[in-house]
Formats: C-alpha cells, structure tokens, sequence
C-alpha cells in the first residue's frame, strides 16, 4: 500500500490546529436547498482498493450526488481535511483510524471497503522459518503505518514485543530495498517488493497478509456532522459504491481499464495488484459489523485490537469505544 510519509508523527499537532480552524468558522458550507444535488468531497489516495470509488464515479452511480474526489497522499492531509471540515469523507485504514479518533477526529466509518489479501507481508532471509526467528534480527518496517500495525499484530501472537527485534524504522520502498541490499534480516513491505525480495536467492516471504485476512482492513469515514446532516447522501454514496461492485464483477475489462487509469497504472498492473485485495460487498460490510450473540463484531475486535498494541506502543492515551466511531448503522439497513 502506498500511503503516509515521515510526517505521520505529527498528526495529533495537526489534528489540534485543523479542529481550531474548524471552530473559528472553517470547513464545510451549508448545503444547497431542496431539489439541489448534494456535494460529498472526499479524501482519497493512490491504493487498488480505493479503485471502485472512480469507476463510481465515472459510471454515475453516485445518484443524485455530486461527489468531488481529491487526492491526498499523505495521511496528516487528510486527518486536517476531514477535522476542518474541508472534505466530507475519506479512506482510511481501521488501525491507523483509531489513532485518529483517539485524538479526536469527529468522524465514523460507515463502510468496509476491503480486507487485504495478500498486498501486505514480510520477506526473511531463507534461514528464518517464523515470526519468532526474528527475535535479535533487523527488521525493516515502516513506522506508524499498517505494515507496523501488521508486524506488531503477527508478534503479539507470537508471543513477543517490537524491543525483541532489532527495529530499522524507514519507508515502506525503502525497507524493500534494505533488504534487496542486504543490510537487514526482514522487511515489512508491500508489492512490487515483496516479489522483488522473493525472488532473491536467498530470500523469501514469510507470511502475507492473506494469511491473516481481516487483519488490514480499508474502510470508509465520514464526518459526524455531515453524517447527522446528510444521511441519505451518505446512503447514496454505499449505494454507488456497492453498485461498482456489481459492475466490476461484470464488466472487468472495462472496470479494469477505468480502476487502472485512476490510480495511473496500466491496466496489466492494476490486474496484478487488485489480486491483493478483497473488496466488500454489502453482504460482507453486514457480517463485518454485526455481532453474533455474546461475541464482539469483527469490526469491533479490530478496534479493539488496534487499541491494545498502539496502547501499548505509546502512541495514544485513552483507548477508543469501538462504539463511538461505529457509523455502521445506514449500511446495516441496507438490502440487496
């Protein structure tokens, strides 16, 4: 996945001054009248996942909505622009989401978007055969990013913490090339370099996020105040997205071509990297969050995980009620 630079750290900073414009008058404009069509800006980024989202968009499945896409590569942008009030909605990722609300972004998710499937992993030198062979090796990981979330997650099932390993925080490309290069044991990374590292002789991969499904999941939030002001265009937009599905699954040439041309990729990459992903059609946004009797709903589980390993990491003070950030209440009501 591609997605946030050194600058995630100073989120929180970023977060405290946009929510000040954001009293002092700025962000969103009051809506058009009756019979006018709504405007929903959204927060986007350069992810296969976020690919139907365009085809929607260029279809003309969001009706009755005028839905303005920008792209925001960098994941502070896109907090500032969502607390401001600037733009409606955004993509996110759950784990690096609740860092946001623990800081107090007022937004929801209100949708699924997809599981990673095999987009995220680690690759090993050929000798190591788990997770816990990485105890005293270099690890090259991304901070603050799902990768780091991955990485921590798969070593809390193991039994161990980050200070087991020898930590060699740097960028996602940049941990794919440290290990091509030699200079660490492991890498979390994603593709081209995960292929990239395999390939070496004596490289290997060592669990992808396939493996782990539900682990790394994309979601969609929108802000509290437009979702209270709006809840039909919000319903519109799931309605647009859940369409693009269906027409995905129909009409992939074609799908395919206009999904690759948003990311600007060709349509032979976009084919191989969508591989890693699975999206989520309404049938699975209900499984995703609802909850069978006395069990948590898988969305809760993540949040609740998530608070636990970045609890643990420092990075927020007070955990997040699952509940509070739960916007899941339209698409539950929604039927095929």
């Amino acid at each position: 996945m591609v997605f946030i630079g050194k600058t995630s750290w100073s989120f929180a900073a970023t977060l405290c001054l946009a929510l000040v414009a954001s009293a002092c008058g700025g962000g969103r404009q009051a809506a058009g009248g009756p019979g006018k069509v709504q405007s929903f800006r959204v927060a986007t980024l350069t992810w296969v996942g976020y690919a139907p989202i365009y085809l929607a968009k260029e279809k003309g499945f969001f009706e009755g909505l005028d839905v303005q896409l920008e792209k925001m590569e960098d994941t502070p942008a896109r907090r500032a622009a969502m607390a401001s009030g600037n733009v409606d909605g955004s993509v996110d990722i759950i784990d690096s989401f609740t860092n946001g609300a623990a800081a107090g972004l007022p937004a929801v998710v209100v949708l699924k978007l997809d599981d990673s499937m095999g987009g995220d992993g680690i690759v090993v030198r050929k000798g190591l055969g788990s997770i816990k062979d990485l105890r005293g090796k270099t690890v090259a990981y991304p901070p603050g990013l799902p990768s780091h979330f991955f990485l921590l997650a798969l070593l809390d099932d193991a039994g161990m913490k980050i200070s087991d390993v020898e930590s060699r925080p740097m960028e996602a490309d940049q941990a794919g090339a440290a290990f091509v290069s030699g200079s660490v044991d492991a890498a979390v990374t994603w593709e081209p370099w995960l292929t990239r590292a395999a390939a070496l002789p004596d490289g290997k991969i060592l669990i992808t996020s396939r493996d782990t499904p539900g682990l790394i999941v994309d979601v969609f939030t929108v802000r509290n105040d437009y979702l209270h002001d709006h809840p039909e265009a919000t319903r519109a937009f799931l309605r647009g997205w859940f369409r693009s599905l269906d027409y995905w699954k129909t009409n992939r040439q074609e799908a395919d071509a206009i999904m690759a041309r948003s990311m600007g990729l060709g349509a032979p990459e976009f084919e191989r990297m969508v591989t890693g992903v699975r999206y989520s059609d309404l049938a699975n946004n209900h499984a995703f969050f609802s909850a069978a009797p006395g069990k948590a709903s898988p969305f809760s589980a993540i949040v609740t995980r998530a608070n636990k390993i970045w609890s643990r990491e420092g990075l927020i003070k007070t955990p997040v009620d699952p509940k509070v950030i739960d916007g899941s209440a339209i698409v539950l009501s929604m039927t095929p």
